[in-house]
């Protein structure tokens, strides 16, 4: 079993070594696009070139979610059955649980698996005093205790069709029932926030009907109070509520791709 990642970064350079070291202890391949960084993220993709950090290209093209079929479609001859897809590695993340030990306890008739998404905060206390803040990811200790769910994985078959502008393949199957955490990392400083929330806005500007959260320009909406998160101490259990969102199948959706990918009607 195989694992491929597809990575669309834009100015990320505070975190994108990090994040890209991180998932090279999980992945046989990282493709990196980089879609129009203007700081230094796209030089540090490249000096960290590999057998497996795989610098695609960079693409100024306006962001849609779509763009990353592209990269799929380009290295799709790579992969075989039964291997897997991350089709959707956010520079700003970092895997809790890892993926390697994950993905081969999933039955084989589940075909993708969703993300038990963590969001760790920068925190009001962190700047007390006139403090600069947290140096890096390593120093945001403190996390919601409700998370997020979205699709992240799929498993390969040669005959799947992915085509933009669509955000993910047709008929990737039976979602898994468990989750994989992740550590998410969107807020890491005053600077980096206000360069966020330019880019969202930039992509929205361009036609991106996403992002319609993280836009607002005074930083100090995202500074949260300690008192409303959770600490986290590495090898502790974690301390979550469950997800915001239900991402789910029905029954008989369930029952309907079972069938389809069995018989082989979904290729």
């Amino acid at each position: 079993m195989k694992i491929f990642a597809i990575s669309v970064v834009k100015n990320e350079a505070d975190i994108i070594a990090a994040n890209l070291l991180a998932a090279s202890q999980w992945a046989d391949k990282i493709f990196v696009l980089d879609n129009g960084s203007t700081d230094a993220t796209w030089e540090i993709v490249q000096s960290l070139a590999s057998d497996k950090i795989v610098p695609y290209k960079q693409d100024f093209s306006p962001f849609y979610d779509g763009i990353r079929a592209q990269v799929f479609n380009h290295y799709r001859w790579l992969a075989q059955a039964g291997d897997w897809w991350c089709y959707r590695l956010d520079a700003d993340e970092i895997y809790a649980d890892n993926p390697r030990e994950f993905l081969p306890r999933v039955p084989t008739h589940h075909h993708f698996v969703a993300s038990e998404t963590i969001f760790f905060n920068l925190t009001k206390e962190d700047f007390a005093g006139g403090s600069a803040g947290p140096a890096s990811v390593d120093e945001i200790r403190y996390y919601q205790p409700s998370t997020w769910s979205e699709a992240r994985f799929f498993r390969h078959r040669p005959g799947m069709e992915w085509a933009a502008p669509a955000h993910a393949p047709k008929h990737m199957g039976v979602l898994h029932n468990r989750r994989i955490k992740i550590k998410h990392y969107q807020f890491r400083s005053l600077d980096q926030i206000k360069q966020r929330v330019a880019v969202r806005q930039q992509a929205r500007e361009g036609g991106c009907e996403g992002f319609g959260y993280s836009i607002n320009e005074d930083v100090n909406e995202y500074l949260l109070d300690r008192a409303a998160l959770r600490r986290y101490e590495p090898g502790q259990p974690w301390q979550l509520t469950g997800p915001q969102n239900q991402l789910y199948q029905r029954w008989y959706d369930v029952a309907l791709k079972t069938f389809c990918h069995a018989t082989g009607l979904y290729k």
